[in-house]
């Protein structure tokens, strides 16, 4: 079958290798290989230069079925990669008359002044290889089919490349697939436990499991469980739900979100539903928090408004923390904490408060309170309730486990309190 082919991508371009930017194309081509139901097996970033172009293709040749090429096709003395892979596969350039007309129309239409030199370079084709045309700029791109093997070239120009794709390589390679089985993945994210704890819980899962498969991944905004199943589509979501069921039985409310929500954008959608609202006080994060829940569109529905309390003065003249109280258990502290999240729901005039007070290093912390100490406060007009944490990692780092555990605490809350 054609989907047992193996697939590779090569992206050409040196500000890629140099890090000016990012490759973004070869992530696009993933999801639409995936999609198509093709195994993706590598994926390789190669400079402008002929010789390593052809040396990677060469290569890529070797152990898989399907190459595509990205970037390199473009007017200037850099974009080799054309001329590198004819080079390989022994084919000659010639030039196509038609193409170059239409380069020519379209760079008069867009008033751009490009050289004839230019022009020609792009309009040179490959013999037999049947091209793609470019509907949005001017490099065409090529399909070669070799021994069984299909390459294909493709623009670097991120806005080409999607309408060239979707346009003429997904028909394509379509019409290859007689009965299309399709890849997709759907992933759980879960905060409040490490990645081997979570492992551990659902290790039999994970064994038991081949297609659908399930692997973990750990990220900043937590653990996160990939669920990847190959299947006709009109099986694939059911199998997929079928797994992501068992792990909620294991994992329960760890499991916060899915795919790209977000800890804030969960958080923003139970208190809009719940009709409540939150204001904030922080200390240690300088922030964060309130930048976090503001970046989800609507957020003005239920946020009513910060305070970033980073001196004990501000403590006690905006949030209401009595002086005592600081001196005598510290501005890191449970109490704090709790008085903290008390003003800012009194001060915004919300349904909930929360209190943030830690320290987020390098220093100031001692052998009673060291770096990473957090204390997370949530203050309703039933209950105040506190957490006290101890973070790992660099300022950052601090702040942002800080923010998310806040949020987390925040969740639960409004998850239990219906």
């Amino acid at each position: 079958m054609y989907q047992d082919k193996k697939a590779e991508i090569i992206s050409v371009g040196t500000e890629i290798l140099l890090g000016q930017i990012v490759d973004t194309n070869s992530a696009y081509l993933a999801r639409q290989l995936a999609l198509l139901g093709i195994n993706l097996f590598r994926k390789t970033v190669v400079g402008d230069n002929a010789e390593r172009i052809k040396e990677a293709a060469k290569e890529a040749l070797k152990r898989s079925d399907i190459l595509i090429l990205t970037g390199g096709l473009g007017p200037t003395q850099d974009d080799l990669t054309k001329e590198a892979v004819s080079e390989l596969l022994g084919k000659k350039l010639l030039l196509n008359e038609k193409i170059a007309e239409q380069i020519q129309n379209k760079i008069f239409h867009h008033h751009r002044r490009i050289s004839k030199e230019a022009v020609f370079k792009q309009a040179m084709i490959p013999s037999s290889a049947r091209v793609i045309p470019n509907r949005v700029g001017t490099a065409p791109g090529i399909i070669f089919e070799e021994n069984e093997k299909t390459i294909i070239l493709l623009p670097g120009v991120p806005q080409e490349l999607k309408v060239m794709v979707e346009e003429e390589v997904v028909p394509y390679f379509s019409a290859k697939i007689p009965q299309k089985e399709v890849i997709k993945s759907r992933v759980l994210k879960v905060w409040g436990i490490g990645e081997s704890e979570v492992e551990r819980t659902i290790n039999s899962i994970i064994d038991e499991q081949f297609n659908p498969t399930v692997a973990l991944l750990a990220k900043r905004e937590g653990t996160c469980i990939r669920i990847t199943a190959k299947f006709t589509p009109n099986r694939v979501n059911e199998e997929i739900k079928r797994v992501e069921n068992k792990i909620r039985e294991k994992l329960g409310n760890y499991i916060y979100g899915v795919d790209e929500q977000t800890m804030e954008s969960v958080v923003g959608s139970l208190l809009k539903r719940k009709g409540l609202t939150l204001s904030l006080a922080e200390s240690c994060s300088g922030g964060l928090l309130s930048h976090r829940v503001t970046n989800v569109p609507g957020s003005s529905d239920y946020y009513f408004g910060g305070v970033v309390s980073y001196s004990n003065e501000v403590k006690c003249s905006l949030l209401g923390v009595p002086e005592k109280l600081i001196r005598e258990k510290g501005a890191v502290s449970e109490g704090v904490a709790k008085q903290m999240a008390k003003g800012a729901r009194k001060v915004g005039k919300a349904h909930l408060g929360i209190g943030i007070t830690g320290i987020a290093g390098p220093g100031g912390g001692t052998s009673d309170k060291p770096v990473g100490l957090v204390y997370i406060a949530l203050s309703s007009k039933k209950e105040e309730v506190c957490e006290k944490f101890m973070f790992s990692g660099g300022r950052e780092m601090i702040k942002w486990r800080a923010s998310q555990s806040a949020l987390n605490m925040l969740r639960k809350y409004l998850t239990n309190n219906g």
